[in-house]
């Protein structure tokens, strides 16, 4: 009997069996990627280092801007008919901090109303999501 023995047996097919399993193999490792590559901009987070805005703070202009612009969309979402919108101007004064105080007040509660938005503040207003999230990513102090 002349049988065939070892890689060579079934030479025509071991390579096509091995060629479809490279292939899923691959398929799975770019459907991976893919799906962790749209994921990351949703998962992107403030940054934990930024300073923190309200009198006596560095209020650079734009983190002023972002913390406006979120507190009117929280304003409008939540206390339309309590609170008038504030003036988006990147410049921090009374109206600013007056808005920052009412929406600490309603939303964390009164030990947290002190007109700075750190860390926990910061988180509140990283979650409104309709506002320019990505141009104020680096500006707004959060504790993560």
């Amino acid at each position: 009997m002349n049988t065939p023995i070892g890689p060579h047996r079934h030479s025509r097919k071991a390579p096509t069996a091995m060629l479809s399993r490279l292939t899923a193999r691959v398929a799975v490792g770019v459907a991976a990627t893919t799906l962790a590559a749209l994921a990351l901009p949703g998962s992107a987070q403030a940054q934990p280092g930024a300073g923190y805005i309200g009198y006596g703070q560095a209020n650079q202009p734009t983190a002023v801007w972002c913390v406006q612009k979120a507190l009117n969309i929280i304003i409008s979402d939540h206390f339309a008919t309590q609170h008038d919108l504030i003036s988006v101007d990147s410049a921090f004064g009374p109206e600013t901090d007056e808005a920052i105080r009412y929406v600490q007040y309603r939303m964390l509660g009164a030990a947290d109303a002190d007109g700075i938005v750190g860390p926990r503040t910061g988180d509140l207003i990283m979650r409104q999501h309709t506002f320019d999230y990505q141009k104020c990513y680096p500006y707004v102090p959060t504790s993560r």
